[in-house]
């Protein structure tokens, strides 16, 4: 792969958003009908979302070893 001028912040951040924005893509259809009850699954949206930020550091990390 070629070298980014991202820096791994910037890539951590990104693997945080994508991550938040696909558990609310997946997620919200199936949680609608819950209703003022889904409001508990806020957490499980932050909690995937820090996946996605160490996710995106590692492979920043990964690729700047190459």
């Amino acid at each position: 792969m070629s070298k980014s001028n991202i820096s791994r912040r910037q890539a951590q951040y990104a693997g945080y958003l994508l991550f938040i924005l696909a558990f609310v893509a997946v997620g919200f259809p199936l949680m609608a009908p819950l209703g003022f009850k889904m409001l508990i699954l806020i957490p499980a949206a932050f909690a995937i979302g820090m996946i996605g930020f160490w996710l995106g550091g590692f492979i920043h990390k990964k690729m700047q070893e190459e």
